[in-house]
């Protein structure tokens, strides 16, 4: 039985210490940040075989941009860093705008107005909209 016990207990260490390490991995959390994020910009978009390709560009343009950004926020002044990464959000979600037609922007821009509500709402101090919205054009 003490056996038994041990192994349940070494087991439940090993996978917890696992879990841990997961979570603390900056590479993963931008990596599923940036995913999501994009994932509920373009929810409900068709897009073409050209326009993901260019999509997919844009986003791996601005990925290690953004890693920094995140370092930063977690080693220096933290406000500064976040607001170049809204600014740096900003730009990209006007080049991702820039190759969807515009049935395809109405969409965008209802997701984008929708996912900066749903930012606010988690308890993010109240943001002036950045003057090159994606939702002004």
């Amino acid at each position: 039985m003490k056996k038994v016990r041990m192994a349940m207990l070494v087991a439940t260490m090993a996978l917890g210490t696992a879990t841990v390490a997961r979570a603390q991995d900056p590479q993963q959390q931008g990596g599923r940040g940036g995913r999501n994020q994009m994932t509920m910009l373009m929810n409900g978009i068709t897009l073409t075989a050209d326009q993901q390709t260019k999509i997919d560009a844009v986003a791996k343009k601005y990925q290690d941009q953004m890693q920094a950004l995140r370092t930063e926020a977690e080693t220096g002044d933290r406000q500064a860093a976040m607001a170049k990464r809204r600014e740096l959000m900003t730009k990209q979600a006007d080049e991702v705008k820039a190759l969807l037609t515009d049935e395809q922007k109405k969409v965008f821009d209802k997701n984008y107005e929708e996912m900066r509500t749903r930012m606010q709402n988690r308890g993010g101090a109240p943001r002036t909209p950045p003057s090159s919205s994606p939702s002004t054009r």
